[in-house]
């Protein structure tokens, strides 16, 4: 009773070990604050006027993308699209969207985005949001590729901070306007090492476990 008790335990350890890897494997918003709707599904449509309302809107696009020599438009962690610095990527990276298009009456909306890695590249031109819109926009959702009113050049500008695993939004509207406020961060995707390591430590948490129930 006590070996089959034993194994059960083993068992159980290992798949909390899998989901958890599951998880960090595949990039994922993990919280939000202030004014902004988090979407377990990405929308149909992100097209201006197609998904208004009084909060930013944002969801997690492709995962695991491959990438070679990528312009974007910021990469400084910490730093600002105030004053950005850009740069090129290349690397697996997992791919999120803000969006913002108000309705008559509200001006702004400001919050923050967290996900379960660094944030390693903030595109928010129009150019450079189109570039992106097929290898790592959401499959199903229609994006404003070549519309040339959508990023951060709104007016008032708008701006966004990034530190770490969170970026933080002021994203500015005056309703009727012809723009979109639209922001694709890249996340980096955990290495092979790192996973291996989260095993080690699962497969440690279930022995333990069943020496201590063996001794009792």
């Amino acid at each position: 009773m006590r070996s089959t008790c034993a194994r059960a335990m083993v068992c159980a350890g290992a798949a909390v070990f899998s989901a958890g890897v599951s998880s960090i494997a595949s990039g994922a918003i993990t919280s939000v604050t202030g004014n902004t709707t988090w979407l377990g599904t990405p929308p149909a449509s992100c097209l201006w006027t197609a998904l208004t309302g009084f909060n930013a809107f944002t969801w997690d696009e492709q995962q695991a993308v491959t990438a070679s020599s990528l312009f974007v438009d910021m990469v400084n962690n910490p730093g600002s699209t105030a004053a950005p610095t850009s740069g090129v990527l290349t690397g697996v990276f997992n791919s999120h969207f803000i969006h913002f298009d108000n309705v008559p009456g509200v001006i702004n909306a400001t919050g923050t985005v967290s996900f379960n890695a660094p944030i390693v590249g903030v595109i928010f031109n129009p150019s450079t949001l189109d570039a992106t819109d097929a290898p790592f926009g959401a499959g199903g959702t229609l994006y404003p590729t070549l519309y040339p009113f959508r990023g951060l050049g709104t007016n008032p500008p708008s701006v966004c901070t990034v530190l770490g695993n969170t970026i933080t939004f002021n994203l500015f509207n005056f309703a009727p306007s012809v723009h979109v406020a639209q922001v694709r961060v890249l996340t980096a995707v955990p290495t092979p090492g790192s996973v291996s390591l989260l095993a080690g430590g699962g497969l440690l948490i279930a022995t333990s476990r069943r020496r201590r129930r063996r001794a009792c």
